[in-house]
Parts: structure tokens; sequence; C-alpha cells
């Protein structure tokens, strides 16, 4: 004769449940991990997006060679990479500058002190600051 137990066979519903609520519990958390991966992943690809625009930025006015034109106006620049809508804001000459740094590094004809800020949306992700200086004439 078989007792009642060992004829017994499966899980009951209690089991069930309880084997539900823990793989609900580990889901969640992985499916959490993931999407915070994500976002940093989005977070670090826009940041490294922005230090690209800054450097296409800044390398476009070392190319010019009329520094006193840049001085006359700041620029706004609206530019698309990788699908992603980046704002360069650039400030010549900016006002805020230190009085020693406007003393040794002053702006004239053949040299200017710029600032970049890229912005995505209102978030500013790069700033980059750098002085052009032109040590002769090119032929």
């Amino acid at each position: 004769m078989r007792s009642n137990h060992e004829a017994q066979a499966g899980f009951t519903v209690i089991e069930l449940l309880i084997a539900l609520v823990i793989l609900g519990v580990a889901l969640s958390t992985v499916i959490s991990a993931m999407l915070a991966n994500t976002s940093l992943n989005t977070r670090v690809e826009r940041q490294a997006n922005a230090v690209r625009v800054g450097e296409q930025v800044m390398e476009s006015y070392r190319q010019r060679t009329d520094y006193a034109a840049l001085q006359k106006n700041d620029l706004t620049q609206t530019v698309v990479m990788n699908g992603q809508t980046y704002t360069a804001y650039t400030d010549f000459c900016p006002d805020d500058l230190p009085a020693v740094t406007k003393a040794n590094l002053p702006c004239n004809s053949t040299s200017v002190y710029i600032r970049v800020e890229v912005k995505y949306g209102n978030t500013v992700l790069h700033r980059a600051e750098t002085y052009f200086t032109q040590f002769g004439n090119e032929s």
C-alpha cells in the first residue's frame, strides 16, 4: 500500500505561486539593471558626441585667419551628429574672464579667446575654452 504522501506528484498551487514570485523579483531586477545600463550608455554617447561637436567647432575657428571678424558677435550653431541635434554656443572674448587672463591673453586682430559650450536640449554636455594666436602669414 502506498501512503497518500507518496502518491502525490507535481507542484501544489502554493509552490507554483512562490516560484512565480521569485521569478518575478529576479526578472524585475534584471530588467531594471538593463534599463539603467541603456540610460547610462545613451548619456555617455551624447557626451562623446558633444565633445566631437566642440572639437569640430573649435577646429573651424582655428583654420580661420580673420580673428577680428570673429570677435564682433557670438555664434550659435546647430549640429546634427549620429541623428541627435546639439547646439554649440560660442563666446568670443567672454566678459567673465579674470582680469589676469584678459591682460595676458588679449583679444585683437591676430588673437582671440574662445569659449564653446555644447548643449543637448537644455543640458550642457561639454564646455571648452582656448586661445588662438596667429604667428605669421602663411603663403
